[in-house]
């Protein structure tokens, strides 16, 4: 079962400053440019993209910043069973978001699924009030497809 992390990432991880620098002020998209391995950062421009009605941007973005989100848990050390980042559900909640927009219920089932397993559903309003401090472009009813 997949499960959200405490949110405690070392400070040299890429989510760690890109999320700083965006706090910040920083446009999202220099952000992405000065941290290419955040899939936070990636996650963050999908959610922006599908909120500003971009769903072919969005998937797109959603689905590298699921991947590397991904990778940076198996670097540190992840199973399955053990906790997942939140920027992996962030990532996940906009691919299948962007999925449904696009027309593609199999690939948003399988995102329901992959939220499933950490007790989430793709239209929680409580995941997605708990990601927007993640990704402001996330709150309640914005993303819908």
């Amino acid at each position: 079962m997949l499960e959200p992390s405490s949110g405690q990432l070392g400070v040299d991880h890429p989510d760690q400053a890109a999320q700083a620098e965006f706090e910040a002020g920083a446009d999202l998209k220099s952000v992405v440019k000065a941290h290419v391995q955040s899939g936070w950062a990636w996650s963050a421009l999908a959610a922006a993209a599908l909120a500003g009605g971009d769903p072919v941007s969005a998937y797109s973005h959603a689905a590298l910043g699921r991947g590397l989100s991904l990778q940076a848990l198996h670097r540190d050390g992840w199973t399955p069973g053990q906790p997942v980042s939140d920027a992996f559900l962030l990532a996940v909640m906009v691919w299948g978001l962007a999925c449904e927009a696009l027309g593609e219920p199999d690939l948003a089932r399988r995102a329901q699924g992959l939220l499933a397993q950490s007790g989430h559903d793709l239209h929680d309003d409580g995941l997605l009030e708990r990601l927007a401090r993640l990704a402001p472009a996330l709150v309640p009813g914005a993303l819908e497809p």
